[in-house]
């Protein structure tokens, strides 16, 4: 582990200890929040732009962000109740987008909304006990896992504005 991924790594098992799931909610809502709204006036043609073959397109980025959402919903669930907790396929490699953008954004919302969701419905006084794997961090707790989610997003939030600060980036 590099000395940038075991800061990381502390950040996220510190900040995922120390708080309620309820307080550290509203981090990680407010860095969806600013994903949700830099993508919300993006085109087809610049969400499938990419300024280089090893670069993702914006609307590669946000199915990556969807499906490992998804993911990370289910294991903080799974954590917080005991469970041992599968972060196989957590983050899901790069993929061509099906999707039009406006689907994308529609997904993208959605996945807040489930968030909150399962928020909402996380046990009081959850088991931090459990443990599981992420390919970079190492071990986490469902605590750390849900911190997780607002690097990650935070992450590929940056990874779209580069896209859209290129100088090659479609106008429309």
């Amino acid at each position: 582990m590099t000395p940038e991924e075991q800061r990381v790594r502390e950040y996220l098992i510190s900040q995922g200890e120390k708080y309620p799931f309820k307080q550290l909610w509203t981090r990680v809502i407010a860095a969806r929040l600013e994903l949700i709204k830099e993508v919300s006036d993006v085109t087809q043609s610049q969400a499938d732009f990419s300024f280089h073959k090893d670069e993702w397109a914006i609307s590669e980025i946000l199915e990556h962000v969807i499906n490992s959402t998804s993911r990370v919903t289910d294991l903080i669930s799974d954590l917080t109740s005991g469970g041992i907790g599968d972060s196989s396929g957590i983050d899901p490699p790069r993929e061509l987008s099906h999707s039009n953008i406006d689907e994308l954004r529609g997904q993208i919302l959605e996945g807040a909304f489930k968030w909150t969701a399962m928020t909402d419905n996380l046990p009081d006084t959850p088991n931090m006990e459990n443990n599981s794997d992420h390919g970079f961090f190492g071990d986490l707790h469902a605590g750390g896992w849900y911190m997780f989610q607002r690097v990650h997003d935070l992450d590929h939030l940056n990874q779209i504005r580069n896209n859209k600060s290129h100088a090659d980036y479609p106008n429309n």
